[in-house]
Parts: C-alpha cells; structure tokens; sequence
C-alpha cells in the first residue's frame, strides 16, 4: 500500500462571512499526480497555502509526508516545492534579501553555497 503524502482533515478557511474552503477532508498517495481546478476565487489557492503553512486554517489540520504542516512547517520547506499563482520577486525586497529569505524557508545556510550561481550573484551584491 502506498504511503498517504498529504491528508487534510477538516480544513476550513472563513473571510468574514465568505467561507473559501469547507471542511475539505483528501489523502493524496505517493506516486500520485494531484491538481485541484476550479473558478477564480473557488479556494484552490487557499487550500493549497493550508497544508503548506502559509496560511492558517480556522479549522481542521494537515499533515504533509507525515508533518504537521502549521507545526512543523521548517521540517517541510526543504521537502517541497510549491509555486502560488505566478512567479515573481517581492516588488520591494533586493534580490539579495529574497535569496536571505528563500534560505530561511529552505533551512539553508547560506544564500550564495545551494548553486554556484548563487555565489556570482553573492559576489556583485555583496
């Protein structure tokens, strides 16, 4: 049997009066290929900030490859891969302060060591 990867339990997210997610309860398998789809403003992103920590659920609880994703968010950074609606640099950071942050996300030590890439850019920024 495969090994469950992601479980929601009861996930619910409320804005005011508009609930976003309702009770949502899923398990996704290993090995599985998984995509949620529906219209702007369905709770497809919410959901997915959810069991990723980077948005706080009113309700219920997810569990990512077997961590709590509120409470162990630090154990899961480095563990998965998620891209939120586009892809784009924070309009007011320098680069050399989002690659500080994606270290701190991803528990690395330093920004310029992940990729030799890194370590150019270090060297103009610094």
């Amino acid at each position: 049997m495969s090994k469950v990867i992601i479980h929601a339990n009861e996930l619910t997210k409320r804005y005011g009066s508009h609930i976003a997610v309702n009770h949502i309860n899923l398990e996704v398998y290993e090995g599985e290929v998984f995509g949620i789809i529906g219209p702007n403003g369905a709770g497809k992103t919410t959901f997915i900030e959810m069991i990723t920590a980077f948005r706080k659920p009113d309700n219920g609880s997810a569990q990512v490859i077997g961590l709590d994703s509120q409470n162990d968010f630090l154990s899961t950074t480095g563990k998965i891969g998620v891209q939120l609606q586009q892809a784009s640099l924070y309009e007011k950071l320098k680069v050399k302060e989002v690659l500080k942050l994606f270290c701190f996300l991803l528990q690395e030590e330093s920004p310029y060591r992940r990729v030799g890439f890194y370590v150019e850019i270090g060297r103009v920024l610094e």
